[in-house]
């Protein structure tokens, strides 16, 4: 059964255990741009805590715009902004030098289209915990609400179901569980994948 989702901008690692308990996932872009979620922000931990960076986007339609035609703003610097946050929380982080370089490629895309981001985003994340032979693809029509395989409006904000792991600044903060994915690959690493791969099996 092909299950749907929102697209998102570094996704928690609640959005990736339900995508990839899901294994076949149609990105619905065809809905109207919901604000403040997952489509455009993600959370991570900096030193004095919880940290949201959200895309600037363009609604050429207002609220009546699709996702497919949501572009990403570039009026104010927001690649840098979220480069140096995320450079700065994760330098001594274990990984950082291994997948630090492309997460800055991915930010400083000169992609227009926040959808085709965000894909290219959960393309590599996919690559980076070694998850194949699974079909993410668009919806090429709105898809009507079904009772149990629909992820749209999925709050994928649980704070109590992820397996705790050593954080950057858990001497200082206490462990706060379900950020970014980028929080646990820079973290982990290759071992990340555990934390889905069990949910799988």
């Amino acid at each position: 059964m092909t299950s749907v989702f929102p697209t998102a901008y570094f996704g928690s690692i609640a959005y990736f255990r339900e995508l990839i308990r899901a294994q076949k996932v149609h990105i619905e872009a065809k809905e109207y741009f919901v604000k403040q979620s997952v489509r455009t922000r993600c959370d991570i931990q900096v030193s004095n805590g919880l940290r949201h960076l959200s895309v600037p986007v363009i609604k050429k339609n207002g609220n009546k715009t699709v996702m497919e035609d949501i572009e990403i703003s570039y009026t104010d610097n927001w690649q840098n902004d979220h480069w140096r946050t995320i450079s700065s929380a994760y330098a001594s982080s274990p990984f950082f030098e291994h997948y630090g370089d492309e997460v800055k490629q991915l930010i400083f895309t000169s992609e227009k289209n926040l959808l085709k981001l965000n894909m290219r985003i959960t393309e590599k994340v996919l690559e980076w915990l070694s998850i194949e032979n699974m079909e993410v693809e668009y919806t090429e029509e709105f898809t009507h609400p079904s009772a149990e395989r629909d992820f749209r409006h999925y709050p994928f904000d649980d704070r109590l179901n992820t397996k705790k792991y050593h954080q950057v600044f858990e001497p200082e903060n206490e462990f706060i569980p379900n950020l970014s994915i980028l929080d646990l690959i820079m973290n982990e690493g290759p071992m990340a994948r555990k934390w889905f791969v069990e949910s799988v099996n």
